[in-house]
C-alpha cells in the first residue's frame, strides 16, 4: 500500500469536493464526501455530481429526511453508480418505497439500507421482508438500543435468510459477552455484535476473544472509540492477522497527521480502515462476500460522522 499516493489522492479529491460543496455545507461533510470518492474508487467529477444533487432535491420535499447535509452526502452515494442522475434517484426512491412498505421509518437510514437492495423489484420486496423480520426480532432483544440506524445492518443480514429469531438471539449473546470485556455498552457495540454473526450464524468465542485482543492492542497507539466498534468486527471475521493490524495502525497514524485530518483524528482511522479493509477484500478475493459488504463498510465507517450531521441538523430545523 502507497500511503503517500493515497493521502495524495484524498488532498485531491477533497480540494474538488470543497470547491464545488464547501460554501453549503461543513467541513466534517466535505471531508466525509470525499473519504466516500475515495474509498468508491471513482474520481469526482462536478457535473455528475451536481446532476444527481439536482435530481434528488427535484424529488424531495419540506417533509422529506433527505435535505440539508444529507442532499450531498446520498449524492455521494448515487453518483457512484453506473447509473444516469435520473435513473439512479428513482431507483433509490423506488427501492426506499418497498422498505417502507413493510413498516420501517421514512428516515435518512431507511434511503441507506435501500442502497443494499437488489434492483429488482421481486428480489427488492423479499429482501425488505427478510429485513423486516430481522429488525423486528432484534428490537424484542434490545428494544432500546436498536432504531432506525439499524436498518442496513438488517437489510445486508436478512438476505442470508437465517432465521431471524436465532440471529438476533446470537447478536445479543455477543453483545453481552463482549460487554463484559470492556466494549462500552451503546449502539456502536450492537453494531459490533452485528457485523459478527454476518458470515455465521452460530456462536464462536474465539471471536469475542480476538475483537478484545484488536480492541486493547490498537486502542494503545490510536485514538479508538466506539463509533470504531464495527472495523474490529470486519477485523476479526475477516481472519486479519497481526502484521497487517500493525499495517492498518501505520496508515491510520500517518493520515492523521495530514492537514486534512489533523482536527478530525477519529474520521483518519475511519478512512484508513475502511480503505485497507476494501484493499483486503479485493487482493484476497474473500469467499461469501460480495458488492454488498464493500457498500456496508464504507456506510458503517460514516456511521457515526452521519449521526452526527443528523444531529446537527435536527438541532438547526427545531
Amino acid at each position: 500500500m502507497d500511503w503517500e499516493t493515497v493521502n495524495i489522492e484524498m488532498e485531491w479529491t477533497h480540494e474538488k469536493v470543497t470547491s464545488l460543496a464547501g460554501w453549503s455545507v461543513d467541513e466534517e461533510t466535505v471531508l466525509t464526501i470525499a473519504v466516500y470518492y475515495v474509498l468508491s474508487q471513482k474520481d469526482f467529477n462536478p457535473e455528475s455530481f451536481l446532476r444527481t444533487m439536482d435530481a434528488l432535491t427535484s424529488r424531495t420535499g419540506w417533509l422529506s429526511p433527505v435535505r440539508g447535509n444529507f442532499v450531498p452526502m446520498l449524492a455521494s452515494f448515487l453518483d457512484s453508480l453506473p447509473l444516469s442522475a435520473d435513473d439512479a434517484v428513482e431507483l433509490l426512491f423506488t427501492k426506499q418505497q418497498t422498505i417502507r412498505k413493510t413498516g420501517f421509518k421514512n428516515t435518512v437510514h431507511s434511503y441507506l439500507a435501500a442502497m443494499l437492495m437488489t434492483s429488482d423489484p421481486a428480489t427488492s420486496k423479499v429482501e425488505a421482508k427478510q429485513a423486516k423480520r430481522l429488525y423486528d426480532a432484534m428490537k424484542k432483544q434490545h428494544f432500546l438500543l436498536t432504531s432506525d440506524e439499524d436498518y442496513s445492518y438488517a437489510m445486508l443480514l436478512g438476505k442470508a435468510n437465517n432465521d431471524p429469531v436465532h440471529q438476533a438471539t446470537l447478536m445479543r449473546r455477543y453483545f453481552d459477552e463482549l460487554n463484559k470485556v470492556g466494549f462500552k455498552s451503546g449502539n456502536e457495540l450492537q453494531w459490533l455484535s452485528q457485523v459478527l454473526t454476518m458470515d455465521c450464524c452460530s456462536y464462536k468465542n474465539e471471536r469475542v476473544t480476538r475483537a478484545e485482543q484488536l480492541m486493547t492492542h490498537i486502542r494503545k497507539r490510536v485514538n479508538l472509540k466506539p463509533m470504531h466498534y464495527p472495523v474490529i468486527g470486519f477485523l476479526a471475521i475477516l481472519g486479519c492477522e497481526d502484521d497487517q493490524v500493525e499495517e492498518l495502525i501505520g496508515f491510520s497514524n500517518f493520515i492523521a497527521k495530514s492537514d486534512l485530518f489533523k482536527w478530525h483524528k477519529t474520521l483518519a482511522f475511519s478512512f484508513a480502515s475502511g480503505y485497507f479493509l476494501q484493499q483486503m477484500i479485493d487482493n484476497r478475493g474473500v469467499p461469501g462476500f460480495s458488492r454488498e459488504l464493500t457498500v456496508l463498510i464504507q456506510q458503517a465507517i460514516m456511521a457515526a460522522t452521519i449521526a452526527t450531521i443528523a444531529s446537527k441538523t435536527t438541532s438547526a430545523l427545531s
